[in-house]
């Protein structure tokens, strides 16, 4: 699968999660979902997975009560 492939389908996967599950302090759980049913679509560039992750949602993270 292609980088782009995976990086839609990990967006796909963030965004179906409901708004108020979409924050910096769910990235952990959804780190951890992917990690047991999607471990294909984590960038281990640079042996940090999680860091990846991260930087990969930054954009797309829902500020608490908003």
């Amino acid at each position: 699968m292609k980088d782009a492939e995976k990086l839609v389908q990990l967006l796909e996967l963030w965004w179906e999660r409901p708004a108020d599950r979409r924050t910096a302090d769910d990235v952990v759980a959804f780190y951890r979902w992917l990690e047991n049913h999607k471990p294909e679509l984590l960038n281990r560039r640079h042996s940090d997975p999680y860091g990846n992750l991260l930087a990969t949602l930054r954009h797309y993270l829902v500020k608490r009560g908003a």
